[in-house]
This record gives structure tokens, sequence and C-alpha cells, in this order.
């Protein structure tokens, strides 16, 4: 078969074989050209009716997106796509679309481990028993229940309700701030509040919103400021959100009790990082949506997307729906992956 359409991934990080195969039978051919550059972008993508992009940084701004005259569609391996101009895209009948559902296990699942490592002080006492010690540690940092803890989630979208859902077995109170949520309560009893009061009133704060110009530094010396001085921060979003040396701040005065962290400002992490030195700090390499299963289901949805919308479809997980696109489209429940 003589593939009607072209697709080009510019990050090349793995082996596409499976890619390959499944877009070769919807008559498109997938060619890897790395590409690191704004303008390696537009020479590699120039003829590309989709591009696939894997990287949180890879430049798809809007002079690149202005250059591909043929593309129809952009997706990302990846929930976030703070990387792309969407506007540009979406100004140029361009569908961006992510993975939107492929790690919201495993994230929560990551979530959920740093609250309870942090509640529970298990790093701590880790490294307490490795100095050869045994007797004294919760003299000297006081445990509480968790059930008498306050929970309070940064943004309320897949992940954290799915960190909500798994968090409730605990009989917590768990409270949420996220600006496109209404209403006293949401599922599983979950209380919406002003995002200050969340700040002051939760023991275990856990950020989970995408990085934009309205979320970048969100929780700064300000949030950290009015938070109890034995609240633990967890970030598994983005590390921007949190303004980092704010919180090297907020942990070096005690402001606060503690983080734990899966994503940073600057990956990887420094060296020199004062993060490192913090005994109430847990730090992990950014691979909290990291699993053999997510990778599969990543890989799946970001064929199925390029395939749809290169067939006549809407991808499952458009991030501009609102686009005018270049090809019509018909609604992504009458797609059928050849």
């Amino acid at each position: 078969m003589n593939p009607r359409f072209l697709a080009v991934n510019i990050d090349c990080n793995f082996d596409y074989s499976f890619e390959t195969e499944r877009l070769a039978a919807a008559g498109i051919e997938l060619v890897p050209r790395k590409a690191v550059t704004e303008d390696e972008i537009i020479r590699a993508c120039a003829d590309a009716d989709a591009v696939i992009l894997e990287g949180a940084k890879t430049p798809m701004t809007a002079r690149v997106i202005a250059a591909l005259p043929r593309c129809q569609v952009i997706a990302k391996y990846a929930v976030g796509v703070d990387n792309i101009d969407v506007g540009a895209a979406t100004a140029a009948g361009i569908v961006v679309a992510n993975a939107a559902d492929y790690c919201t296990e495993e994230v929560s699942d990551h979530a959920v481990a740093l609250l309870l490592a942090s509640a529970r002080k298990v790093m701590s006492m880790d490294r307490f028993v490795r100095r050869g010690e045994w007797a004294g540690f919760t003299k000297a940092q006081p445990l509480r229940r968790v059930s008498q803890l306050t929970l309070g989630l940064v943004g309320l979208g897949r992940i954290a309700r799915a960190t909500a859902r798994k968090m409730a077995g605990f009989q917590m109170r768990i409270l949420a701030a996220d600006p496109y949520v209404a209403g006293p309560t949401a599922e599983g009893g979950i209380e919406i509040v002003p995002l200050d009061q969340l700040l002051r009133e939760s023991d275990l704060i856990s950020i989970h919103v995408p990085l934009g110009a309205e979320t970048r530094g969100l929780i700064g010396e300000t949030a950290f400021r009015s938070m109890k001085p034995t609240a633990i921060v967890v970030n598994t979003s983005r590390g921007p959100v949190v303004d980092q040396e704010a919180l090297i701040r907020a942990l070096r005065e005690k402001w606060i009790g503690g983080a734990a962290l899966d994503v940073v400002a600057e990956e990887p992490l420094p060296a020199s990082s004062p993060l490192r030195d913090f005994d109430q700090v847990i730090l992990t390499p950014h691979t909290g949506a990291d699993s053999v299963d997510s990778m599969k289901h990543v890989r799946r949805t970001v064929v199925e997307s390029v395939s749809a919308a290169l067939t006549g479809y809407w991808p499952p997980f458009p991030v501009n729906p609102k686009v005018a696109p270049r090809s019509g489209l018909k609604p992504w429940s009458e797609f059928r992956q050849p």
C-alpha cells in the first residue's frame, strides 16, 4: 500500500515499531526525523501531514506552526502541551491532541505514595535507622493520625480526582481549589473552597494543575506563608508551578513542614540544589507517570490520534476542540482503528 499521509516524529526517543505498523495500516508513513531547534523542526516537518513529539521543551512555536503547510494534527506523547503554541495551531486550523488519560492511575498512585510517605515520615525514618539510631524519632518528629489530617488538592482534574478517590479510604477531610469547578462539593464529598482557604487549612497539599501563564509560580512566597508550619507540599504536576526559590526559603525558615517533589523547575535537578540537603524533602526523578502499562497506553493513544485526524475523525483528546480543522472531521465515537 502506498501511504497517503506522512507523520514525522521529531523527538525520536525510542523504538517506533508499534506505531509504524499501526499507522501503516491506516495509510500513514511514520518517519523519525530528529529535530531540536525551530529551524530544524521547520525543515523536518515541511512535508508532514502530522507532527508527533514527546519532549516537554521541544519548541512548537508560532513560527514553527506557521511553516507547516500540510499539517493537520500535532500529537504529543504526554498530558501537558505547554511547549506547543495551541493558539497558533488553532488559528492555522491544526488540531492539537494529547494523551490526557494515559497516566492517571500512575501519577495518582505516585501522589498517594508521596502523601503517605510524607505524613508517616517514611524517608526520614529510613535515614534515621541507616544512621544507626532507633529510639527517639517520634519525639523529634511527632506523627499525626492520617484520618485526622486535611488533604488539599490544587486543581481537580482527572489525576486529582483519582488521588482523592484513593485517599478517601483514609477517611480524611478533602478540600479542592479549582476555578473551573463550581459548587460547594464535588463527587466523593470533596469540598470546593477558594485556594487561600485550602492553603490555610490543609495539612497535606497536593498540586495537580497544568503549566500555563495562570499557574506558573502559583505556589510562591505568599502561598507558603499562609500554610500551616507543619504542612507538606506534594508536586506531581509540573515543576514551575512552584516557585522553587520560595520553596527553598520556606523549608529553610520552617514556614512549612516539608515537601515531596516528583518535578522541579530545572530537570535534572542540579547537584548543587539545596533541595537535596533537606531531611524533610522527598525527591523522585519525574517518574510519576512511568509504568509499562502507561507506556503502552500513551503509544496507543498517539497512534489513534494521528490515524483518526488524518482519516477524517476527531482524535480522542483534542486540546483545542473549537478549532476549525483544515479538513472536516467526524466524531471520535465513529472512528474505528484499522
